[in-house]
This record gives structure tokens, C-alpha cells and sequence, in this order.
């Protein structure tokens, strides 16, 4: 695929490290090779929902070598890959900008594909986290009884039984939470706390966490609180030659899908009420009652400015069109360090079932109401979780060049791939959003 642009930022990039440990070779002089400069094609992946980094590399082999660390090509049969090797990056993108992953943040490779023998030997590396290594292991399954906020249990599952060396960042929940590990694995274990829990300082309107992976090291982050933070660029689509002032980059290419699945949003109720049915093992009284998408209205915690209105001459939205069946914490697993604080508190209920189970699945479903997906020149300063503002020419037969107002604003970055060539580099951007309109900057 081709782009025209005079950004200079695409056309630079530098591959200064790409390093090699051989897991058999044992002649320490070529235990690990420097393959930088037979690397014709690297591809760089991060997302909200995975729970590790990912990387493609394509290598070139012309068989013409040198022995030594300093070997710029590879063969398969000098390092006798098989997988799981280590593997160190260092890249650097148009703009300056560092993307280091070696040492704490090595990578390890998944399998090793594509491969072809012509006049030259090709062959194509997946790599992925150490991590994902770890996370297979049975030493490593999740098999304690945990107790307080689900942040601390977080960070306790991937520093203690995990042992990540990685930075964690976790945003810090209300609510507390007992549960058991269940020999489970750790990352299958994040995943399950993130839609069970709600950020500090929440009144009931906020619900659903994200757990993944980026190139500065694990997060945990509450959906709204993502929607909070400042936006890191400021892009522009334009045909014109230059950059106008106020923007950090131009928007080569983009694809803007605002279609909404009626369908879906009835199934999943993320645009309509739920209905939630609920009863507890302690005194086994049922309950019924319904929430509304638009408890969530909050303005700070969405990207747009409303959410969208579908057949509102039907009244659609003021209806339930999916039910919740669940059963409340009350009588098991009670809060306590020991047997009689925890029969002392046997009453209390440590999950708000009413507060956080039908909020956490509508936000999730709310979050991809619009997507878009752009490309734009390498930006390795970019994560998946960030905030871009967008900016588009609004389609209009007057004269005075204006803006959309409805394409255009805050966008999350839910994907983000990094395309690096021997002479080009690209970043692609999908992008959600769970509501519609720009808001001003």
C-alpha cells in the first residue's frame, strides 16, 4: 500500500537492535546475533484487548555472513531456532521517539513461519511477551483466597505469582472483593476482576476496567477514567501540502464506520435498559429491577457529547430488552482474616452486583457505538488506551472551510500497529468511542 505525503517523519525510522539468543548454540561468540539489517519488514502490534505486545518481523538471509555478535543476517541452522528465544528490539521513529524492548521487556518468540528458499532464505518470526511464557505454566496458576481491593489483588497476582518484573499500572477501584484462584491462570484471572470492578471515587454510574499489555508495561485501567485523560495528539485530515498549526501529524488515510447494529445494541442492551434479576444464597429473596444506558451519561467520562437516539418514535430506548441473572456475594466468601470476623460479617455483600455487573457489560458494548480506523506517520510514542483528537473537513457546499462535528474529537485507541519498511514507516490507528458529537478541545 502506498501513501503520498510529504511528512518527513514517514520516510525515517531506524531498526538499532534486534538481538537474537541462541537457546542451543553454545560457542559464546555467536550465542547472539544482530539481525537489524536483515530485517525487511517489522510490524509492531499493541490492543486494549490483549493481554501481551506482539511483533511480525520478515528476515532476510543471503547466506553472506561474518561470525560474531556483529552478523547482520540470520540462518536458522547458525542460532538453531526452534522457539521461545530471546529476543531484544530497539527502533526509533521520525520524530526521535525510542521504542526499547529488551532486558525486563524482552520478547520471545511464538513461532517462526512463511519460511521460503529461493536465491535468498526468507522467513517470518512471530514474538510475543516472556509473560505468555510464564502465564502457561502450572507453578504459576492463580490458587489463593484474596481479599480487599481488586487493584491490590491485581498487582499481587502479577508481581507474586507471575513474577513480572514489568511496571503495572493500575487505577486504584472502590470496591472490595473476595474470591478464590481456582488454580487459574493469571492473565484469565485479570480478566475476570476487570469487569467486576469499579474506579476510586465512583458514584454508581462507572463500571468496567480493561486489562492489557503496552510497551511501557501492564495496565489496568478503568474505561472512564481512560475517557479522562488528556488526549496525547492532536491529528488532522488535509489535502493540503502542509501541517496546519495546533496539529501534531496529518491523517494520511482513514475509514470512518458510524453505522450502528440495531440488532446488536438490542441483544446486547448497551444502547437500551437491562433488566437485572438477582437473589443471594443467604435468604434466597428474588429481586427485579432496570437500569438505563443513559445512567452513564456523564459528560467528563465520554468521548462525545451524547449517546446515540434510535427510533424515538417507538420509545424503544425507555425499554428493557436484555435480563441479567445473578446471584448476590451475601453468605459466601464473607470479608475477614479469620474465621470469626468472617462469620461476623457473613451478611455483608462485598459485590455490588446491582451497581457494577449491568454498568461493566453495558460499557463494554457502549465503547466500540463508533469506530475508525486511520493511518498516520510512525508515532512510537502512541499506545493502545491513549487519546487522539481528530479532526476532518465537514462535507458542506459552503465556501467557509469548517470541521465535522460529527465525525470529529476524542477518540481511545483500541489497536495500534506500527508498519516498518526499509524506507517507510507507518502507525495504524482503530479508534472507538461510545457516543457521538466533537467536543471542543
Amino acid at each position: 500500500m502506498t501513501y503520498q505525503t510529504t511528512n518527513t517523519a514517514a520516510k525515517e525510522c531506524d531498526i538499532s537492535k534486534f538481538e537474537i539468543t541462541s537457546n542451543q548454540r553454545k560457542t559464546l561468540d555467536v550465542k547472539t546475533l544482530d539481525v537489524s539489517l536483515g530485517c525487511v519488514q517489522l510490524q509492531y502490534y499493541e490492543s486494549i484487548l490483549d493481554n501481551t505486545i506482539r511483533v511480525s518481523a520478515i528476515l532476510v538471509d543471503t547466506g553472506n555472513r561474518t561470525e560474531g555478535s556483529g552478523s547482520s543476517v540470520l540462518e536458522m541452522e547458525d542460532l538453531k531456532l526452534t522457539g521461545g528465544e530471546k529476543v531484544s528490539l530497539e527502533m526509533r521513529d521520525g520524530y526521535g521517539q525510542k521504542l526499547t524492548l529488551s532486558e525486563d521487556y524482552q520478547l520471545r518468540i511464538k513461532v517462526i513461519r512463511d519460511v521460503i528458499q529461493e536465491n535468498v532464505l526468507s522467513y517470518t518470526l512471530d514474538l510475543w511477551s516472556k509473560e505468555c511464557l510464564d502465564n502457561e505454566l502450572v507453578e504459576t496458576r492463580v490458587t489463593s483466597r484474596y481479599d480487599g481491593k481488586i487493584s491490590d489483588s491485581i498487582e499481587s497476582i502479577l508481581k507474586r505469582i507471575l513474577k513480572t518484573p514489568k511496571n503495572i499500572d493500575a487505577d486504584e477501584t472502590e470496591n472490595l472483593f473476595s474470591f478464590l484462584g481456582r488454580s487459574e491462570k493469571p492473565f484469565y484471572k485479570c480478566a475476570w476482576l476487570a469487569k467486576r470492578s469499579i474506579p476510586i471515587g465512583s458514584t454508581g454510574k462507572s463500571a468496567g476496567y480493561l486489562f492489557f499489555e503496552t510497551a511501557d508495561g501492564f495496565k489496568f485501567k478503568s474505561i472512564d477514567k481512560l475517557f479522562q485523560q488528556q488526549y496525547k495528539r492532536r491529528l488532522i485530515y488535509t489535502r493540503t501540502p502542509y501541517l496546519p498549526k495546533g496539529y501534531d501529524a496529518k491523517i494520511l488515510e482513514y475509514a470512518y464506520d458510524s453505522a450502528i447494529d440495531v440488532e446488536q445494541a438490542l441483544v446486547t442492551g448497551s444502547l437500551f435498559r437491562t433488566e437485572l434479576r438477582a437473589t443471594n444464597f443467604y435468604d434466597n429473596k428474588p429481586r427485579i429491577n432496570e437500569t438505563s444506558h443513559t445512567n452513564q451519561e456523564d459528560e467528563d467520562k465520554m468521548g462525545g457529547k451524547e449517546h446515540p437516539t434510535i427510533a424515538k418514535d417507538l420509545g424503544l430506548q425507555d425499554k428493557s430488552t436484555r435480563i441479567v441473572v445473578k446471584y448476590d456475594k451475601k453468605g459466601v466468601l464473607p470479608p475477614g482474616n479469620n474465621l470469626k470476623e468472617q462469620l461476623k460479617r457473613s451478611k455483608e455483600n462485598d459485590y455490588d452486583i446491582d451497581a457494577i455487573i449491568r454498568q461493566s457489560a453495558m460499557r463494554y458494548n457502549q465503547l466500540f457505538t463508533q469506530k475508525m480506523s486511520m493511518t498516520i506517520p510512525g508515532d512510537f510514542g502512541l499506545r493502545a488506551g491513549d487519546l487522539v483528537y481528530c479532526d476532518f473537513p465537514e462535507m458542506t457546499t459552503k465556501t467557509m472551510n469548517s470541521v465535522s462535528q460529527r465525525k470529529g474529537g476524542l477518540y481511545m485507541i483500541v489497536d495500534l500497529s506500527h508498519l516498518i519498511t526499509t524506507n517507510k514507516t507507518f502507525t495504524k490507528l482503530n479508534l472507538v468511542r461510545e457516543s457521538i458529537g466533537r467536543k471542543p478541545f
